[in-house]
């Protein structure tokens, strides 16, 4: 992966536009002079406000313990079985297989503007079930036993015989229906750039950049155990910022992974710069959090 390294002075001469004023902080030591951004002035003190975007790799640790019970000694399709699965039980008891576990890389960071989209969404979720389905639970009798009165009102009712009894008189059974919680969804949410580059250096940024988001949404097919396994895509750490500083005004983000990614060379119709490279792009990205967003979680920024 290319990525896009820009000095701030050459001789001791100051380039225009190098990293300078509020926003230099974001490119400071912590990540070297190695980077990813979009546009060439995002650190100029008239934008202000960046999303950053830093690239997580899940590592092999905890695979490599794994795998290795997949190595059977024999051509015997029995004891290769049987290997697997003991394999696997023991691998589950060695390994820690909370999420939270998995050793990660920063391999990338990635600033770019606030984007034209940027949506969260909260989903709660709600069954439902019939009161008159609970009674009849509630009171069928138990082997041995005659039904009761409700039990029998119940299932009565539920009969084509008296449903049609009843529309015949313009009635129907109310089911009394309540609506049960469920639970929570992990939290999804949606950005979507524009890039319209303006140079062929800042069109290789471009791609770079799309390139980065592409390759680490994606798992990687391991090369032993004949392909059996996929190393899982990689995470990411979302920061909004303003004038070089997290702002408060926006959502926090938790890790997440990409979930869709759509990207459109031609938003406008195909036009081409000399090279090939098109003249705009837009990026759409699709993210869901790994942790749940509850209301403790909304009440610290979230």
């Amino acid at each position: 992966m290319a990525l896009i390294s820009i000095p701030t002075s050459i001789g001791g001469v100051s380039i225009p536009g190098a990293i300078t004023g509020p926003l230099s902080a974001l490119f400071g030591s912590k990540y070297g002079s190695s980077f990813l951004q979009y546009p060439r002035d995002l650190s100029s003190a008239t934008r202000g406000h960046v999303v950053q975007f830093s690239v997580n790799e899940v590592n092999e640790a905890t695979y490599d313990k794994a795998v290795s019970a997949f190595q059977p000694s024999n051509d015997n399709w029995f004891d290769a079985a049987k290997n697997t699965v003991l394999g696997l039980y023991d691998a589950a008891k060695s390994v820690n297989l909370s999420l939270n576990a998995r050793t990660k890389t920063n391999v990338a960071t990635i600033s770019l503007y606030m984007p034209d989209t940027l949506n969260f969404t909260y989903a709660a979720q709600y069954g439902s079930t019939s009161l008159l389905s609970v009674g009849g639970q509630v009171t069928a009798p138990k082997e041995g036993q005659k039904p009761g009165l409700i039990s029998k009102v119940i299932s009565t009712s539920q009969t084509d015989a008296a449903k049609l009894a009843l529309s015949t008189q313009g009635l129907a059974v109310n089911p009394k229906m309540q609506l049960l919680f469920d639970g929570i969804d992990f939290r999804t949410y949606q950005l979507a750039f524009t890039f319209t580059p303006y140079s062929k250096e800042e069109a290789q940024a471009v791609k770079n950049i799309v390139t980065t988001f592409k390759k680490y949404s994606l798992p990687k097919i391991t090369k032993s155990a004949a392909g059996m396994f996929f190393v899982i895509p990689a995470t990411f750490n979302l920061k909004f910022l303003y004038n070089g500083a997290e702002n408060k005004n926006i959502s926090k983000v938790a890790e997440s992974v990409i979930q869709n990614i759509t990207v459109d060379y031609a938003p406008n119709g195909w036009t081409a710069h000399s090279d090939g490279a098109p003249v705009q792009t837009t990026l759409t990205l699709d993210f869901k959090e790994i942790s749940l967003v509850d209301r403790t979680k909304i009440e610290g920024g979230y």
